[in-house]
């Protein structure tokens, strides 16, 4: 590739494939059972057969609106016209009562080459002294060359849902050298994620059923209406109806802002993936003098409602999924089924719709019609598997499901806080305004399915939690210094369009474009261009130039 250090590349190239797949595993997992911020499948009904629920789930003050949700009855109406706009969460400094919050150390330890230590934060921002805590796992990496460290680099991982403690022990090692020698490299697992006391708990009991009746009046959503229903009464359950209302991003920024705190650092240095990005942008937005330097890879935005996310998101897949057609028509390298783009989408659509009539024999695993799309949809985001996926649709085509359950288990991952899927669609739920009127989910799942054909659309978790009432603002981060945004121009996940428009409502953002399919590129060994730029800027603080691009 252009650019590349192939020394480089030969080294981190093992870690740059976890960490695709992980990224992969996380987007797969939420579409094979339906859950999710991505394009999501009706696998649900398998998934859920078997599980059972909690009664109220009230919403959490300043997260969520005050209506409480009683998830045995049908969804209650939109978010109310009009409604105030919430407060964020106090922040530490302003509020007396998180002093002892303030005033803890962590205290590391060696685990392996590095160092672990815990965070205590309070569950509840407007009642921190209830005595209900959680307690983050976080890792460090110290500076190899201490006596040049510049400070720490807190890393965010992607998600809702994946391990920030994980990544950075994964793949610490292949990131840029002046980054290992400078930093010390802080993870931390969110609140509700991965090690996290408590943590989200969704899952299902002997014994359990589905709550309701199907809704036949509603053809697209209504069979699939009562295992959401189940699934979000079990995370109340298994989490606690108390706590789940408190897991969304506003309080996640909030223990970010604790951590700086606890580590005794003025200002911090923030490298953000994917749904880190969700994070870096509001960290910034209201604290915006205590960063140094911000990399955000992989644009995710926080203030668009429920559907336009659902459908950007949808026309995002799309974009990459036709990218893939005529990679794989012109690339003689690839055991392409079709020799055109469009004939490659169709033989996709036989395969599926062959997996739809009868589950493709796979070795171990059937594979039916929801599982096939969930893992051509996974492989997207990293051009480096299409080969293989080129290779398995020829398979499927006839009849062999073998190397597309191969493809399946590649996908998963040790890396991700299982069950991710329920982690991403509570945290996306409680993070933005929602319909919880069914009709609404029939209406976009109709539309989604006109643009994605890898999803049916059927995402109702957001039907039966609680909605917050309005939108967060865009983030403005005025007063921050510069900060450096990273996108593809075609990604599967984070829409090229999201970056643009979060680069044009931060005056002190700047957009390094990624001319290239995929999600997340920094430090992963695939462009030392982008490498080489943003080490930089981390370093010296010397930000790309407007307009600046880096292409394969």
């Amino acid at each position: 590739m252009n650019g590349d250090r192939p020394t480089r590349t030969a080294r981190t190239g093992g870690a740059r494939r976890r960490w695709a797949g992980a990224v992969a595993a996380l987007a797969t997992a939420a579409a094979v059972v339906g859950l999710g911020g991505g394009p999501a499948s009706a696998g649900v009904a398998n998934a859920a057969a078997n599980t059972s629920g909690a009664g109220t789930l009230a919403a959490a003050p300043g997260q969520v609106s005050g209506a409480a949700l009683t998830t045995a009855s049908g969804p209650a109406s939109g978010p109310t016209p009009g409604a105030r706009a919430l407060a964020a969460p106090p922040g530490p400094a302003s509020d007396a009562r998180l002093e002892r919050f303030i005033k803890q150390a962590p205290k590391w330890r060696r685990c392996g080459l590095f160092r672990c230590a815990t965070l205590t934060v309070p569950v509840d921002y407007a009642d921190p002294g209830n005595g209900r805590t959680f307690t983050l796992p976080l890792i460090k990496a110290p500076a190899s060359r201490p006596d040049q460290r510049i400070g720490t680099l807190v890393a965010a991982a992607g998600g809702p849902g994946q391990s920030g403690t994980w990544m950075v022990r994964t793949f610490h090692e292949g990131w840029p050298a002046q980054i290992r020698e400078r930093f010390d490299v802080v993870g931390f697992d969110p609140r509700g994620v991965g090690g996290s006391k408590p943590a989200i708990d969704c899952g299902l009991r002997a014994g359990d059923k589905p709550v309701g009746r199907p809704r036949a009046d509603l053809p697209l959503v209504g069979e699939v209406a009562p295992y959401y229903r189940l699934i979000v009464q079990a995370c109340a359950r298994g989490t606690g109806k108390d706590v789940l209302p408190h897991v969304g991003t506003a309080n996640v920024v909030t223990d970010l802002e604790l951590l700086r705190a606890a580590l005794r650092q003025d200002t911090i240095n923030f490298l953000g993936y994917s749904y880190g990005t969700n994070i870096g942008q509001r960290y910034a937005d209201r604290f915006p003098h205590r960063v140094r330097a911000m990399v955000l890879d992989g644009i995710d935005t926080a203030h668009l409602d429920w559907a336009t996310d659902s459908l950007h998101g949808a026309a995002a897949h799309t974009a990459a999924l036709r990218s893939f057609a005529r990679a794989c028509a012109r690339d003689p390298r690839m055991a392409c089924p079709a020799t055109s783009a469009k004939g490659v989408l169709t033989a996709i659509d036989k395969v599926i719709a062959r997996a739809r009539t009868k589950p493709l024999r796979g070795g171990r695993y059937d594979l039916d019609a929801d599982t096939v799309r969930a893992v051509i949809g996974g492989t997207l985001i990293d051009p480096s598997s299409w080969r293989a996926l080129s290779t398995a649709l020829g398979a499927a085509a006839d009849g062999d499901g073998t190397p597309l359950a191969d493809l399946r288990v590649q996908l998963g991952a040790p890396s991700v806080s299982l069950p991710v899927d329920e982690v991403t669609s509570v945290v996306n739920c409680l993070d933005r305004p929602h319909s919880r009127n069914l009709r609404d989910y029939e209406r976009l799942a109709g539309q989604i399915r006109r643009i994605d054909r890898l999803s049916d659309g059927t995402n109702l978790t957001c039907a039966f939690l609680p909605s917050p009432e309005v939108a967060p603002a865009p983030a403005r981060a005025r007063g921050a210094g510069p900060i450096v945004l990273i996108s593809h121009t075609r990604d599967a996940r984070t829409p090229y369009r999201w970056a643009r428009e979060v680069a044009g409502n931060m005056p002190s953002a700047v957009l390094l474009t990624y001319d290239a399919d995929g999600h997340t590129v920094y430090a992963t060994g695939v462009s030392s261009c982008v490498d080489d730029t943003v080490t930089r800027y981390l370093v010296d603080l010397t930000p790309p130039k407007k307009g600046a691009r880096c292409g394969p």
